[in-house]
């Protein structure tokens, strides 16, 4: 299994290895399905940690103010209306729930996954 670099996707010998979370998993297994999975291990090279901590940090902000936006949608959408003197329907509260959840899934597109804390891989 050859160990290939996240950020400049080039085999290297030595990195640090990226922790295989659930959306790693979901890929690798939508590859196996697909016929496509290649088996690489995913580390971060040694030349490359300074801008992986860069994205991590970025993905890590963008995370918190996607959750914060899921929450302030999913809270106000529904309490708004009757704010305003609006009858209450409970279509309101599952559509702000679905406008959440996609507006959440939306931190996905730039995932960035974490590094094994403590380990380090080398040839």
């Amino acid at each position: 299994m050859a160990r290939v670099c996240w950020i400049c996707e080039k085999e290297v010998p030595e990195g640090t290895p990226i922790r295989r979370d659930v959306v790693i998993r979901f890929i690798r297994e939508m590859k196996r399905k697909l016929g496509i999975l290649k088996g690489n291990e995913l580390v971060v090279c040694p030349a490359h940690l300074a801008a992986y901590a860069e994205k991590r940090k970025r993905f890590e902000r963008n995370l918190v103010l996607y959750a914060t936006a899921a929450v302030l949608i999913a809270i106000g959408l529904p309490i708004l209306p009757l704010l305003m003197g609006a009858e209450f329907n409970p279509m309101v509260i599952v559509f702000a729930l679905l406008l959440a959840a996609a507006v959440f899934a939306l931190s996905l597109l730039n995932y960035v996954p974490a590094l094994e804390a403590g380990k380090k891989g080398g040839a």
